[in-house]
């Protein structure tokens, strides 16, 4: 049963979210009822995940303000997933952690496990959404989804819906436990919930991230690091000021800054081992009032990314070496401060070899599984998981050239593939699907039961001529979009 192939993931998502009541209730009902499901039940259930998902990017909050999303995804795992609010309960502030427990014959399987973690960010950026024909655009201004979380979010919600209306046949004894998780994008809510007992009792944890520059329909995963530690650093470098006419009575702090700068290049290129990635990115400045006027001071502030332990303790003292270096050229003195924040997202060899094989199996392509682009030198607190329990973080690709089935927009408006943080990033709606099915899978791998037969629940994974496109012009006419900025048409606003 292909449900591209048949007259299905021809409904364009309703937005707002009112609009698709309807479908939620028969959805829901179909779900509870349906044994085996159709491919209507399945389809009803992809469209509602798109709708969630885009009612969801409309409303964001940003970390550790995620009040209403909490409220929301808990409506929802009730209205939806059927699930008592007594499996529920808040963790982190606003986070949420929610178990599914087997009522079903005890596991056969050999592995031993009990418990699995599946997990979604919640918060949003603090950004400004640029894209304004987007028909669901952030309503916060200030504040928008613009990496994907509302997607990852829809995701687990689908993931939560499929697996609770089978519970039956989940093992006895067995639990899938949900983390909805706040504050991804900083300060962190993955260590406030694993401290207040998120991963009591988990043996295994789970999570993903959609990726635009990764091709739609392909998974990317490799044993150890794919992420990195970031660092943030502050350099104030403190000179002596005066006019600008008269230089050589003072002591220049822009001057040193710059060569500070131009130094701190030597970091990466000099001091670092060339077969190991590291980055040290110089990316504010600021200093003095007045054109005629040599400041006191000029303030540095930066990033550093490093994979591995000591090549983190090397670039820390080539910093604190070449600031002094420096400043003691000129006569300036400096302050460096150095604040580590997430550790390297490190996965583990038998869980991401078992993400990488599931992905073969239900891929059915040796090439759409692949381990190209990793590790990225960006960071996920994602790792604080992975340093206490066991598990993996994937990445699925969602560039695709023509955005059909259940990511049509049914409405005049533009969308692109462009990059996460991007001002007009939009998740694309096809890939909640294919995580959501990926996550049931995955559960019935790590827990030896069958939830569902290959026939009932088949990987919803489009083809580029198997689904109409959505109607209306993307921004790029249809034409692959490149992991980059979107190109609005002449006229809007930016």
């Amino acid at each position: 049963k292909n449900l591209c192939a048949m007259s299905y993931c021809r409904r364009v998502p309703a937005f707002p979210l009112s609009e698709g009541a309807a479908l939620l209730e028969e959805t829901a009902t179909r779900l509870a009822a349906e044994d085996p499901l159709s491919a209507e039940a399945l389809d009803g259930l992809f469209s509602t995940m798109a709708s969630i998902r885009r009612h969801i990017h409309s409303n964001p909050e940003p970390g550790f303000e995620e009040v209403k999303t909490n409220a929301f995804i808990r409506q929802t795992l009730q209205s939806l997933a059927g699930l008592d609010p007594a499996s529920m309960r808040d963790c982190a502030k606003t986070g949420l952690v929610v178990d599914i427990k087997g009522e079903g014959p005890p596991s056969a399987a050999a592995s031993g496990l009990r418990t699995i973690a599946l997990r979604a960010d919640m918060d949003a950026l603090r950004m400004t959404e640029m894209n304004r024909s987007l028909p669901y655009r952030s309503t916060n201004e200030g504040v928008a989804h613009l990496c994907g979380h509302d997607g990852h979010m829809a995701s687990l919600l689908g993931a939560a819906t499929l697996i609770a209306k089978r519970a039956s046949k989940l093992p006895a004894g067995c639990a899938v436990r949900l983390l909805f998780q706040p504050a991804e994008e900083g300060p962190g809510g993955a260590k406030p919930m694993i401290e207040e007992g998120a991963l009591d009792g988990v043996d295994e944890c789970y999570g993903y991230h959609n990726w635009p520059a990764f091709e739609y329909g392909s998974l990317h995963v490799k044993r150890g690091a794919v992420m990195a530690h970031p660092t943030s650093f502050k350099i104030v470098v403190t000179g002596k000021g005066g006019h600008g006419s008269q230089p050589h009575v003072a002591v220049d702090p822009v001057l040193t800054a710059a060569h500070i700068v131009v130094a701190l290049q030597s970091v990466v290129a000099r001091a670092v081992d060339p077969t190991k990635q590291a980055v040290c990115s110089v990316t504010m400045i600021h200093g003095g009032e007045v054109s005629n006027v040599i400041p006191d001071q000029v303030e540095m502030q930066g990033t550093l990314r490093d994979l591995d332990p000591s090549v983190c303790e090397t670039m820390y003292r080539r910093v604190r070496e070449i600031v002094a270096g420096v400043c003691a050229a000129f006569g300036a003195s400096a302050t460096v401060e150095l604040e580590g924040a997430y550790p390297a997202v490190d996965n583990h060899a038998a869980q991401a070899d078992a993400v990488a094989d599931l992905a073969r199996k239900l891929l059915r392509r040796e090439e759409a599984v692949s381990e190209d682009g990793l590790p990225m030198m960006g960071a996920e607190d994602f790792s604080e998981f992975l340093h206490k329990v066991p598990g993996a973080f994937w990445f699925l690709g969602g560039n695709e050239e023509k955005l059909n089935g259940w990511a049509r927009l049914g409405a005049a408006g533009s969308r692109s593939n462009c990059m996460c943080h991007n001002t007009a990033f939009d998740f694309n709606d096809n890939v909640s699907p294919m995580a959501a099915v990926f996550f049931v899978r995955l559960v019935e791998e790590r827990l030896g039961c069958s939830l569902y037969s290959e026939a009932e629940l088949p990987f919803p994974l489009l083809e580029a001529d198997g689904a109409p496109a959505w109607e209306g012009s993307g921004a790029n006419g249809g034409k692959k979009q490149p992991a980059g900025p979107i190109q609005l048409p002449a006229g809007k606003v930016r």
